[in-house]
């Protein structure tokens, strides 16, 4: 979860050069003008989203809704899907016998059957109650479960429903400290079913790197997948995209400079499956670089972070992007761009540039951040943002801008 995740100001910008016809040849028109909206904090024109049966927890100090992932269902287009972190903190106990409130997180699933006008709660997909260490380390804990992805196809009369989220094991302490090196995996599942819901008990594969414990039951070690991925010390903020028979994941490659993250070697990969049989089957591919640190820099940042696919009312794919400049929490919005492709990854270019599509950009508050936007052709919500105040631990909620790219 890019803790951060929103109101500010929204620019729509046109991904293509429309084309007139001037006597015997053709002549570009330039694209209209950008169209924007400013969104504050108060969120008076980028209102936060209410999940009706599903209220913020009591934990005032870790709180909220975050990472939305926003889908159409395909056999009923005025209904859709959220899936979204669940922020509260729980009870456990520490190494030295002292209770602790751990910051846990949880997956959700809202539902919407106004074309995206209100949302209720549907269910808990992913939880996990208090457990003993896996790896047998320490007091129980939780497992935590954020930052999902979930995207569908139409079977005949039936939806086949693909989730991918960020999994791992929270250290029994009053602070939010999952067990990097060996119990942070992604977990990829497929269901069959009238609902996302269906995914909440469906077969998993755990998706990890070379210090992954086996504890967690990683399948596949994605940085064996190419020599050019040695140096990714985990992956972080998956996302799923379906194309021509093709499962897509796209996830961060978390390089570091000694214990700090590294803008420059950190990248946005694109890994590609047959989603047939169980997800523990699946052979995976590693497909290449989408998005880099020179790429964050034409955007104005210094790395891109929590990605989203998805298309434009138009038909357009669009990938969002958060930009992250400087350290801990401070991401500057998200921006959408087009995609000309995933196999093999590439960004749409004008004059060598990309093509913007959409941008969401926060507001100059203290300690208030936007980004890890999420977003669905049609719905009411626009692009659905995330926005976080981090002065006393993390609260968080969803924004709809209402702006649809």
């Amino acid at each position: 979860m890019q803790r951060v995740q929103g109101s500010g100001v929204i620019a729509l910008v046109a991904g293509f050069m429309a084309v007139a016809c001037s006597g015997s040849g053709e002549a570009p028109v330039a694209p209209p003008q950008a169209v924007s909206r400013t969104c504050d904090r108060a969120g008076i024109d980028c209102p936060a989203i209410t999940v009706t049966g599903d209220p913020p927890s009591a934990t005032p100090t870790w709180q909220g809704y975050a990472d939305p992932s926003v889908l159409r269902d395909p056999l009923d287009p005025s209904r859709y899907h959220l899936a979204y972190t669940h922020l509260e903190g729980r009870l456990a106990t520490s190494a030295n016998g002292q209770p602790v409130g751990v910051p846990h997180t949880s997956t959700h699933l809202a539902r919407s059957t106004d074309g995206g006008r209100t949302w209720s709660f549907e269910a808990v997909l992913w939880d996990a109650p208090l457990a003993p260490d896996p790896e047998g380390l320490g007091p129980a804990s939780y497992l935590g479960s954020e930052t999902p992805s979930v995207v569908a196809e139409a079977q005949g009369p039936s939806v086949r429903w693909y989730g991918a989220r960020l999994a791992y094991f929270l250290e029994p302490v009053s602070a939010y400290r999952p067990r990097y090196a060996s119990s942070w995996t992604i977990r990829v599942s497929a269901a069959t079913g009238g609902s996302p819901a269906a995914l909440a008990t469906a077969p998993e594969a755990a998706l990890g790197t070379r210090t992954t414990s086996a504890a967690y039951g990683s399948a596949v070690d994605l940085t064996a997948l190419s020599p050019s991925l040695a140096g990714c010390g985990f992956w972080n903020n998956p996302t799923l995209a379906l194309d021509a028979g093709r499962l897509f994941l796209l996830a961060e490659c978390m390089e570091f400079d000694g214990q700090q993250v590294s803008d420059v070697r950190s990248r946005l990969v694109v890994f590609s499956t047959t989603p047939s049989g169980p997800p523990g089957s699946w052979s995976w591919r590693y497909d290449g670089v989408l998005a880099d640190r020179s790429t964050a820099v034409e955007l104005g940042a210094a790395r891109v972070v929590s990605a989203n696919v998805s298309r434009t009312e138009g038909g357009r794919w669009m990938l969002l992007l958060s930009l992250h400049s400087g350290s801990g929490v401070v991401n500057q919005g998200c921006t959408g761009v087009e995609l000309a492709g995933l196999a093999p990854p590439a960004l749409a270019r004008r004059d060598g540039q990309p093509v913007v599509i959409a941008r969401v950009t926060n507001q100059s508050t203290p300690n208030w951040y936007t980004g890890a936007c999420g977003h669905a052709a049609g719905s009411a919500t626009g692009i659905i943002a995330a926005s976080a105040v981090d002065s006393a631990g993390l609260q968080s909620d969803l924004r709809a801008t209402r702006l649809l790219p």
